[in-house]
């Protein structure tokens, strides 16, 4: 069987479209239990991916991470936001940062101690991520 040009493109249009939705899709509640990824789009470039929170440095040290794998056409970058919240004390708080491509991203705040809760966002379309934490640190 022989596919001509504007079949192959038709294809092709229709995989660009359904891979950001396909991504964009719901996941299991249970899948990563307390730190659940971000799945975003990019502000820059025809990019998707995922980005997550990571206590890299540990859970009572004032840095953390953002880890990215964003793939695509083009430079593949997206604001995210940390927004924060401690359950014990009720201090909230907001962490912004351009992630880029592939890999670790260091960013800073201090909540206090107790448990840490929050949000991914972007600035692209995306699907919130999660994260929860205990700090004991002052």
């Amino acid at each position: 069987m022989h596919l001509g040009g504007t079949t192959i493109r038709a294809l092709i249009a229709a995989a660009v479209v359904a891979a950001p939705l396909g991504a964009l899709a719901p996941v299991a509640a249970a899948d990563r239990g307390l730190l659940d990824d971000a799945i975003t789009l990019t502000s820059g470039g025809m990019c998707v991916g995922h980005v997550h929170f990571a206590t890299v440095f540990g859970p009572d040290t004032p840095y953390f991470g953002l880890v990215s794998a964003l793939h695509g056409i083009g430079p593949c970058a997206v604001e995210v936001a940390v927004n924060w919240r401690n359950l014990d004390t009720g201090a909230t708080g907001t962490v912004r940062q351009q992630v880029y491509g592939t890999g670790g991203t260091q960013i800073s705040f201090d909540p206090g101690p107790g448990r840490i809760t929050g949000t991914l966002t972007t600035d692209a379309p995306h699907k919130p991520g999660t994260f929860e934490f205990q700090r004991t640190a002052p």
